[in-house]
């Protein structure tokens, strides 16, 4: 085999171990920040109502909030769903080393595939985490996605959002990704459930993530409040 394709050979695979490399890098920095991180919980009879049969729910939150969540996760089995993207691929290292499942797809290419692979984890039992402005937004702007799988499989949808009374924003980024400051306190909370018939319509499931939003949005308000 030649040097060029050896290197062919090699490139994926190299690839491969600097994104794995990268993903518990990051991994093992957000972790130590976390763990520095108190956190309080408000509205938790919203989780409580959404956890009650047993079964498993549907946690919607916005995507710049992503990071606090990792230790605020309030399910003993959650899964979520990364890009088929590099970036994607690192994403769900990164999860994995937070102890959650990942399946593969988006919420925009490859969408029902993804869909489908969520709505086969609920099947198993597992909860579904979802960043329902993503994966490149409008931001703030919930899609019906999460209602589809919520259609399908009778699991309420409820809203979480974490706030924090000292953080860092990333304004030019298009979700605004927060990043609690060291030692600084963090409220984690919830809002009322919501639920979609299995019967719904195109037009009520756009109903319902209009009032996803607007329920995330205030929630989001609450928990920034301190």
């Amino acid at each position: 085999m030649s040097r060029a394709s050896e290197a062919i050979a090699g490139g994926p695979a190299r690839a491969g171990l600097w994104i794995r490399i990268k993903a518990f890098a990051i991994y093992l920095a957000a972790r130590v920040l976390l763990a520095t991180v108190r956190i309080r919980v408000r509205h938790s009879r919203f989780l409580a109502e959404a956890q009650k049969s047993g079964k498993p729910v549907l946690f919607a939150f916005w995507h710049g909030r992503q990071l606090g969540l990792f230790k605020a996760n309030p399910a003993e089995r959650l899964t979520v769903l990364a890009s088929l993207s590099a970036d994607g691929r690192m994403q769900a290292g990164i999860c994995r080393c937070f102890g959650l499942e990942v399946v593969r797809g988006s919420s925009s290419r490859g969408g029902l595939a993804g869909l489908l692979a969520l709505g086969r984890a609920l099947a198993r039992g597992s909860s579904v985490g979802m960043a329902v402005d993503g994966p490149r937004g409008p931001a703030f702007e919930a899609k019906a996605g999460i209602c589809v799988l919520a259609r399908r499989s009778a699991a309420p949808i409820l809203p979480i959002s974490i706030g924090y009374r000292k953080s860092w924003t990333f304004g030019r980024a298009w979700d605004r990704f927060v990043v609690p400051r060291p030692f600084t306190r963090a409220w984690v909370g919830y809002a009322e459930p919501l639920r979609v018939a299995p019967d719904a319509s195109r037009a009520e499931m756009a109903r319902v993530a209009f009032l996803l939003g607007e329920r995330l949005n205030a929630l989001t308000a609450d928990v920034d409040s301190g």
